[in-house]
């Protein structure tokens, strides 16, 4: 089974029948903008997500090899509501999830990624993609997580698969239609935080790297970090 938590703020469980798609030799589910999935390895399962200004916290259990991650879009809301696509109730919520199938901090690990400049979205002086990233690294030290890899900022985004054994790969998209496709996100979401908080722009875009034929993924050098 995986844990899923939804933009809406649900949790399900969800059987692995529902997961069709193939990617490396795993079974993958995409997590969108406002999701987070939680899975054991035995299930051999990974998780992809495209992230823009948006950043993915991944966490990993390296006793109950549990594999967690979220894809939020904003740090915090000071809106009541239970809201996937903010970090701070996201990364709480897939916890409290990862905790329940027997994860103990002093055994987890984290990685970061995402929190690119691919527009000019800017609040307060600082853009999104810096402030989500600075509300990751933040949350991880103030919570004692020890924090092994990060692949943040910059002005491209970027594609994660986060396989077993904390296994991560990762690919800048420079396919112009990928990254007209984030564009488009981010502008909508540049548009909804200028008229209204918090904002709730649903970050759906999706990839097909992952999924091209054996020799076009060889040129694209996809890399672990």
């Amino acid at each position: 089974m995986v844990t899923l938590g939804h933009k809406d703020g649900s949790i399900e469980k969800v059987s692995l029948a529902r997961i069709t798609q193939v990617v490396k030799g795993y079974k993958t589910h995409t997590i969108i903008g406002g999701e987070f999935a939680v899975v054991k390895d035995d299930e051999n399962i990974a998780f992809k997500t495209l992230l823009g200004s948006c950043v993915a916290i991944m966490f990993y259990d390296k006793s109950a090899n549990i594999k967690g991650m979220n894809h939020f879009l904003l740090p915090a809301t000071s809106n009541s509501n239970e809201d996937m696509k903010y970090g701070l109730y996201s990364v709480e919520a897939m916890l409290n999830e990862m905790y329940k199938m027997g994860c103990r901090k002093e055994n987890m690990a984290v990685k970061i990624s995402g929190g690119g400049d691919i527009v000019n979205v800017n609040l307060s002086g600082k853009s999104i993609g810096q402030r989500n990233v600075e509300f990751a690294m933040d949350f991880c030290s103030s919570e004692g997580f020890r924090i092994i890899s990060n692949h943040t900022r910059g002005t491209e985004g970027r594609v994660i698969l986060l396989a077993n054994t904390f296994e991560t790969f990762i690919k800048s998209v420079n396919n112009s239609n990928t990254t007209s496709n984030v564009i488009a996100e981010e502008k909508k979401l540049q548009r909804e935080i200028s008229v209204r908080k918090p904002a709730i722009s649903e970050y759906v875009s999706s990839t097909g790297i992952f999924e091209l034929d054996e020799k076009a993924e060889e040129e694209m050098e996809i890399t672990l970090f």
